[in-house]
């Protein structure tokens, strides 16, 4: 479910920012609109993939490397996503670096995040 609901605030985000910002975000037609909504999902999943994978990975040693690593990279990692969107999709295009920072913070304060349940 957080998985559907990230998608769709990825979605309504692009969709704002092509609405009432397009000199600074510009998505030609709706369906480049999913499919960068759904490259960014697939990447996180991907990258949360390999966090889980890093995690686990410690228990043997290896995560230990690993981890510290993947963390640094979930800080500069939707910026590369939105970049790497800007470069190869055609109809997406992203105009100044202050888009991109902008983007981030935005991406990052309406992604869903669950909080774990207690059993006490």
């Amino acid at each position: 479910m957080r998985n559907i609901l990230n998608l769709i605030v990825t979605a309504l985000v692009f969709w704002i920012g092509n609405e009432y910002f397009h000199q600074y975000l510009a998505i030609s037609d709706t369906k480049t609109l999913i499919i960068a909504s759904v490259l960014m999902f697939v990447i996180s999943f991907l990258f949360s993939l390999a966090m889980v994978l890093s995690v686990l990975l410690i228990t043997v040693g290896i995560g230990c490397l690993t981890t510290p690593a993947l963390i640094l990279a979930s800080m500069i990692l939707t910026p590369i996503k939105l970049w790497l969107l800007d470069k190869y999709l055609y109809g997406f295009e992203i105009h100044g670096f202050w888009t991109y920072v902008i983007l981030t913070i935005v991406l990052s304060m309406f992604t869903v995040k669950l909080k774990p349940k207690k059993n006490d």
